[in-house]
């Protein structure tokens, strides 16, 4: 059992110990639960936190690949195209046919880098499971409480 669940139940045996429901105002109620709630909201936003801290240090990472491979792009394109251009004209090519090779080359290596940060991307799931499991059950909770 979690630490959370063994609080909830602690917290409901405190309010079935203390008087009955009968005994109780609306106001009574709310006074006793609202600093519980307020633990129990600040848990949920820790439990949220915890949950998408690896996911977003994974979307960062992705982002990153297709940040470095933007840059690789634009920072090598001028010298790696006139090195290539050149040396394939040095040797025979016509110039035509020499820039075409190049510009094939960088396209795919700006591709591949793009695609596989892409793909990274594409495989992160940003959605709090846990948290939206646990504040439905805390609902619940909270709605069995609440009925006579």
């Amino acid at each position: 059992m979690t630490q959370q669940q063994d609080r909830v139940q602690k917290f409901t045996r405190e309010l079935r110990e203390e008087r009955t429901a009968s005994d109780r105002s609306i106001g009574e109620i709310f006074n006793a639960l609202r600093p519980r709630l307020q633990e129990l909201v600040n848990k949920q936003i820790e439990l949220a936190k915890a949950e998408l801290t690896p996911v977003g240090k994974q979307a960062g990472i992705a982002i990153g690949l297709l940040v470095v491979g933007a840059v690789f792009l634009l920072l090598f394109l001028g010298f790696f195209f006139a090195t290539m251009a050149a040396a394939m004209i040095a040797i025979g090519f016509p110039v035509w046919v020499s820039i075409g090779i190049v510009t094939v080359i960088l396209l795919l290596i700006g591709g591949i880098l793009a695609g596989l940060g892409a793909g990274r991307l594409r495989t992160l799931d940003p959605k709090p499971r846990h948290t939206i499991s646990a504040l439905q059950q805390n609902i619940n909770w909270v709605k069995g409480q609440l009925r006579p």
